[in-house]
């Protein structure tokens, strides 16, 4: 049995959920914060670091974050310890440090603490040893495409395999409506979901991890081994929304206990290995972004194929890539039903033609899909199409 309990944060979380959040004269990405498990009491290395956070937070005379004439007051008289630890988003709800505002806020009327490399792994490890162990149960972070969205749960616990949350997105005016929010359970056990809620990792600036606003405190659900269920109301909608930002899924409570649901299989698996797989295996082209070698997003750079990113091996000792990550086709000639499955869970079976699995190679579903769209007349989109069209739940 998987069992992550949500607890307070103590007397952290008691004044978070009093906060409100704003602009904090501190940091932006806590990649290689530093994660551990016991360590020196967390007042002891605040008060070792106060002075100097004052001096580079607070402003002259305390006017930012001392005394609050010119930005938020988290580091109030008379005890900055504790206006910090009391301040919504110092101190996530996820228990991970690399989620707190006051690590993730980029330069604005004052300097991130990044320009304080010394002063940053300092408060880093403040905010770890502030946190209850271990994090929260969350998915990675994702991006949202315009249409079907598939997020894998199975990497949460021992027993979720094939458990996942879907949804139906759309962006505009930096809004993020989401609907159809649904979970499916794994085909051999039950699933308990508590108080999920979602933390918005925008392109540049502070995380927002908020329950209240971006999820369902207090709330809990059961979804009965192999089938799927609304999250709760199904919708979500997340305001100040960065197209360009991230999401992940964080969990209260997230356990599991054994159960058995109906076949899930695919149903039509020589369409998917006589249509799908030539498909997926035809050579198309492949596309760059800013970071290989600096060519322009959407920069033909090469050859590939569907199989050849979703399929490939990472070399020893690295873990998945992105491709795989997102839909896992390794070993589709070895065992042809598990890759099959893993290509039906991108299907949108309430408008087929609306599948992440179809909308991704014609450049109209993930904007970061790494491969020049092609038309859906082409044999590739067809060859796949074929096998969807074929699919019944």
């Amino acid at each position: 049995m998987v069992d992550f309990r949500f607890r307070a944060l103590a007397v952290a979380a008691a004044a978070v959920l009093v906060g409100t959040i704003g602009s904090l004269a501190c940091s932006s990405d806590p990649e290689g914060s530093p994660e551990g498990g016991e360590g020196p009491d967390p007042e002891t290395l605040f008060r070792g670091l106060q002075q100097d956070l004052v001096t580079s937070c607070g402003g002259a005379n305390g006017s930012c974050h001392v005394r609050g004439t010119q930005a938020p007051r988290w580091l109030a008289d008379p005890d900055p310890y504790q206006s910090a630890k009391s301040y919504r988003g110092i101190l996530p709800f996820t228990r991970d440090s690399s989620d707190s505002i006051l690590l993730t806020q980029v330069d604005h009327v004052g300097p991130s603490l990044r320009r304080f490399p010394g002063l940053y792994d300092r408060v880093a490890s403040w905010i770890q040893a502030e946190l209850p162990k271990p994090p929260l149960p969350a998915t990675p972070k994702f991006s949202v495409q315009d249409g079907f969205n598939v997020v894998e749960l199975g990497t949460l616990g021992s027993g979720l395999a094939g458990a996942r949350l879907t949804f139906l997105a759309t962006q505009a005016n930096n809004v993020l409506s989401m609907s159809a929010v649904r979970i499916q359970a794994p085909n051999t056990a039950n699933l308990t979901v508590k108080s999920p809620f979602f933390v918005i990792h925008p392109r540049s600036g502070k995380v927002n991890a908020d329950p209240t606003a971006n999820g369902w405190p207090n709330q809990e659900m059961t979804v009965d081994a192999g089938t799927t269920r609304d999250l709760f109301n199904g919708k979500m909608i997340i305001l100040r929304w960065d197209a360009a930002g991230q999401l992940k899924l964080v969990f209260g409570e997230l356990s599991s206990t054994p159960g058995q649901g109906a076949n899930q299989g695919c149903t039509a698996l020589d369409d998917f290995k006589n249509k799908a797989l030539p498909a997926m295996s035809t050579q198309v082209d492949v596309t760059g972004d800013d970071e290989d070698g600096g060519v322009p997003n959407g920069t033909v750079i090469g050859k590939g194929s569907c199989l050849g990113c979703h399929a490939k091996e990472p070399p020893a000792g690295e873990g998945p890539s992105t491709a795989v990550s997102a839909m896992d086709l390794r070993g589709y000639d070895s065992d042809l039903a598990k890759a099959c499955g893993q290509a039906r869970a991108r299907i949108n079976f309430e408008d087929k033609s609306k599948s992440a699995i179809l909308l991704n190679p014609q450049g109209t579903g993930n904007p970061n899909h790494p491969m020049k769209a092609l038309a859906p007349t082409d044999p590739v989109i067809q060859g796949i199409n074929a096998w969807v069209q074929a699919e019944q739940r």
